[in-house]
């Protein structure tokens, strides 16, 4: 064999062995590119802490179970919670948003961005909310419950209070979405009431489980 043919013959070696040509490693989760709106089952739970550092005694741990799939609504704790087809809540507690508090919108990409309007109730109070919501990365983001592959979310909300009451402020939000679990499972809010100290609030997903 002529030295031609000998560094043709090495050259088509050392290129079948390129790390390039090879195929990822079996098992390698796919880049996070789009999510899809969740499909959620009777049984499925998430676990939650809340904490209010303007005010401790909100503080609280609590549970949400999925008692009911209908119309794509998933109804939580035999109705105490609704979340939308979207993932968004209409419902928690004696407090609605109408339409939802359109936090998310399907399918999920990095760059998207939209806006959305709602009125939010909770006894006496009311309040007419328009938020701006941009998906701005990709993040491996920590809880408690451990690290999930997540959409990060930035959203402001300028609301203004109705019916008889008088206030106004802002919200800006940084939210953390994993598809993995269907949830917000990260949120960190800062609500300032026009000439009222800031409101810092944090949301962590501390359990998570699904029907096998």
């Amino acid at each position: 064999m002529d030295l031609a043919s000998i560094a043709a013959s090495a050259a088509i070696a050392a290129s079948a062995a390129s790390p390039a040509s090879l195929p990822p490693p079996v098992g390698q989760p796919a880049p996070l590119t789009r999510a899809d709106a969740p499909a959620y089952v009777v049984g499925e739970q998430w676990t939650f802490k809340y904490v209010n550092e303007l005010e401790p005694s909100k503080n609280s741990t609590y549970t949400q179970s999925v008692s009911s799939v209908e119309g794509g609504r998933a109804i939580i704790n035999g109705g105490a919670t609704v979340l939308d087809a979207n993932a968004n809540l209409v419902k928690l507690g004696p407090a609605s948003y109408e339409p939802s508090d359109g936090k998310l919108r399907f399918p999920l990409r990095v760059g998207d961005s939209w806006t959305s309007s709602y009125a939010y109730r909770t006894g006496t109070w009311e309040a007419l909310g328009q938020r701006q919501t941009t998906v701005v990365g990709v993040e491996r983001v920590d809880t408690s419950a451990g690290s999930f592959d997540a959409f990060k979310l930035e959203q402001v909300v300028s609301w203004s209070a109705g019916g008889g009451n008088k206030a106004e402020g802002r919200t800006r939000e940084q939210d953390w979405y994993a598809p993995a679990v269907g949830r917000i499972v990260k949120a960190d809010f800062v609500d300032q009431e026009t000439r009222v100290a800031p409101t810092t609030t944090h949301v962590e997903l501390v359990k998570f489980s699904k029907p096998q």
